[in-house]
């Protein structure tokens, strides 16, 4: 696809726009240090791109503790997980932003390309606040309207409804294994930000430092001459 057929680009927060999965990996180290369960390098490898419910249910599971937590219980933990990380959100500022995030956000917005936010997160909107940025997100799927959780596609459905656009015509950038099933599932050229291998991705960039409108282009013209090689 060339880039001026993109009709839309789609973000994730976590990881794409601002580095706030270390704060969520600290909220939910401190649920497993109350739940006498050990916090593990392969727990903090695992959950970034997963929902507050599912985040649980692999801390549990890693101690082979998954009907450990009646209902109730399993709401009250990840309340108080919720909790603890809009204590991190409250101290965000725009210096959270990740590296070229700004710069790549400005081209976008001269060219003309509109953006939404594809966040399962109910901070979303709270962090992008904090970061400043609610001039470029005015388009915020709200979290709560979401049946499914990435993988499943229906936050990136509902990013690119937001902006009336098809979402085999949206770029979406993600971080994470999760995050890339989920644009891939809605149909999205998917461009992979991440120094670890994300296979799924149509492209993958190390950093956020590397995106720009020229870089979109190359990797756009890459896909189209794969495509047409098949």
């Amino acid at each position: 696809m060339q880039l001026e057929k993109v009709q839309g680009f789609l973000f994730d927060l976590h990881g794409v726009i601002a580095d706030s999965w270390q704060y969520h990996l600290a909220s939910w180290r401190t649920i497993a240090e109350e739940l006498a369960i050990p916090w593990t390098p392969a727990l903090a490898q695992a959950l970034p791109g997963m929902s507050r419910q599912a985040s649980l249910e692999a801390i549990l599971a890693s101690a082979q503790e998954s009907g450990r937590l009646l209902p109730d219980e399993f709401q009250a933990v990840t309340d108080h997980e919720n909790a603890l990380y809009r204590q991190y959100v409250a101290a965000m500022t725009p210096a959270n932003r990740l590296p070229g995030i700004t710069a790549f956000l400005d081209q976008l917005v001269a060219a003309g390309y509109p953006l939404a936010l594809a966040s399962a997160s109910t901070n979303a909107r709270a962090e992008i606040e904090r970061l400043g940025l609610q001039a470029y997100f005015s388009r915020i799927v709200p979290a709560e309207s979401l049946a499914a959780a990435k993988p499943a596609p229906d936050v990136y459905l509902a990013a690119a409804q937001l902006l009336d656009a098809d979402p085999r015509a949206c770029v979406a950038l993600e971080d994470t294994l999760t995050g890339v099933a989920a644009a891939k599932a809605a149909g999205c050229i998917t461009i992979g930000l991440n120094r670890d291998p994300l296979p799924a991705a149509d492209a993958q960039l190390s950093s956020t430092a590397e995106l720009s409108l020229a870089t979109v282009r190359r990797v756009l013209g890459q896909l189209t001459r794969s495509t047409e090689t098949l």
